[in-house]
C-alpha cells in the first residue's frame, strides 16, 4: 500500500490540467490573424496564438494566404467607406483616406495585395461600388476602371515600407495615428536617411521641395499626391 501511494504522489502521471480546452473557429482564427498582423502572419503563430494543434487550424483555412484574404476581408467590413454623393472629387478623397486607415489599421496588408497574395470580396466590392459611382458621374468605364486602380495603389506605395510592428507594439519605429493604427513616419526617416545625403545632387530649387517632402508628416505629403491625381482625373472627359 505504501509503495502504491509513494507511486500516485510522486509519480508516473502528470496531474490533468485544470480550465476549460482551447475553443477555435473561423471568427477566432481571424481575430487571432489580424491581431498577429500580416507582417507576421504564418499558420503556426496563429495556431500557437490560440493554443491549438495546426490540423484543428487547418480545418477552416486551407493556406496561410487563404487565411490571410479572409483576414483582410475582416479588414475592409471594418473600415467606414463612404457613400457617393454628388460630388465625385469629395467622393474619391474620402475613399483615399478610407484606404490610408485601412492600411494604417492593418500594417504588411500593402505588401499582400501588391505580392498578388490576396483577394476578396469586401476588396472586390469596394472597388466595384467605387467604379460604379465613377460611371453614374459619366466617366466613361475604362478611366472608371483606372481611376479606381491608381487611388489604392497611390495608397499602397505610401506603406509598402512600413516596418512590421513587433510583439506588443513597441519599438517597432512607428508611430500610431488618430485612429490607433500605424503611420508610416518611419518611412519619412528612411527616406531621410537614405535622400539627405544626396540633397547637394539637386537643383536647390527641387532640394527645398524635397526637404519638405521627407521633413513633414508623411500623410501632409500624401494629401499633395492626391490633389494633383485629382487634377488629372479631373481634366478626363465625364
Amino acid at each position: 500500500m505504501g509503495a502504491r501511494r509513494a507511486g500516485a504522489a510522486g509519480g508516473g502521471t502528470a496531474p490533468r490540467r485544470m480550465g476549460r480546452p482551447p475553443v477555435a473557429d473561423q471568427e477566432a482564427v481571424i481575430g487571432a490573424a489580424l491581431s498577429i498582423g500580416f507582417s507576421g502572419l504564418s499558420m503556426s503563430a496563429v495556431a500557437e496564438r490560440l493554443g491549438i494543434s495546426h490540423s484543428t487550424l487547418y480545418r477552416y483555412f486551407p493556406s496561410r494566404d487563404a487565411l490571410a484574404a479572409a483576414a483582410a476581408d475582416h479588414a475592409v467590413r471594418a473600415i467606414e467607406w463612404p457613400e457617393p454623393g454628388d460630388d465625385w472629387r469629395a467622393l474619391l478623397t474620402a475613399t483615399a483616406w478610407a484606404h490610408w486607415r485601412l492600411h494604417a489599421a492593418n500594417p504588411g496588408l500593402a505588401k499582400e495585395i501588391t505580392a498578388l497574395r490576396l483577394t476578396g470580396p469586401a476588396l472586390v466590392d469596394r472597388d466595384n461600388r467605387t467604379g460604379v459611382a465613377l460611371l453614374g458621374f459619366g466617366f466613361a468605364p475604362q478611366d472608371a476602371t483606372l481611376i479606381v486602380d491608381m487611388l489604392a495603389e497611390l495608397v499602397i506605395q505610401a506603406f509598402l515600407a512600413v516596418p512590421p510592428a513587433r510583439e506588443g507594439g513597441e519599438g517597432d519605429g512607428t508611430a500610431r495615428d488618430e485612429a490607433g493604427g500605424h503611420s508610416v513616419d518611419a518611412v519619412q526617416q528612411r527616406r531621410r536617411e537614405l535622400i539627405e545625403p544626396w540633397m547637394s545632387a539637386f537643383d536647390p530649387r527641387l532640394r527645398a521641395v524635397l526637404t519638405e517632402a521627407v521633413s513633414g508628416a508623411s500623410a501632409t505629403w500624401f494629401e499633395r499626391k492626391l490633389n494633383l491625381f485629382l487634377l488629372g482625373v479631373a481634366a478626363l472627359p465625364h
